[in-house]
């Protein structure tokens, strides 16, 4: 059976595209602040962490395609692909640890704008790579059964 990844390959790139451009224009208000000397320290650490996140989701689009490309030639249930898995896993765990940094700087803008329910969406937002590892982790799992179950059919023949 042939599965083709076309669509989730130009889903991918699209987000991939959508995150560059996100850093390019955090770039853009970061230089823009630092050049009129409204930027203070918070900020410029936030932006550190936003842009550390979105290296990590780069990284996880390169593992992405790098499973997609093990779908297309029909190699999906090899250790090479548990290994992919296992990364992608593991890079939204440190996702989810670098939103964290985020945190204090909306605890800022909660307060000082007196908008506290602010906090609730951005901390969802924030739990969001932590819940999809989750699901990584049950999907890791179900390919760990079918990569033996391969070996041990492989076997008997």
């Amino acid at each position: 059976m042939k599965i083709n990844t076309t669509f989730l390959k130009i889903v991918t790139a699209i987000l991939d595209l959508f995150v560059l451009f996100f850093v390019f224009i955090l770039g853009w208000g970061v230089i823009s602040s630092i050049i009129k000397g409204s930027v203070f320290k918070l900020q410029l650490i936030t932006a550190g962490f936003l842009f550390i996140g979105a290296l990590i989701v780069f990284v996880i689009s390169y593992y992405l395609f790098k499973v997609f490309h093990l779908m297309d030639k029909q190699q999906f249930f090899t250790q090479t692909s548990l290994h992919a898995v296992k990364m992608i896993r593991n890079l939204f765990i440190g996702e989810f640890v670098d939103l964290l940094g985020i945190m204090p700087f909306v605890y800022y803008l909660a307060d000082d704008g007196d908008a506290p329910g602010i906090i609730i969406i951005v901390g969802a937002v924030v739990f969001l790579p932590l819940a999809i590892s989750a699901f990584i982790s049950a999907m890791q799992q179900i390919l760990i059964k079918a990569i033996n179950m391969k070996a041990e059919n492989d076997l008997t023949i």
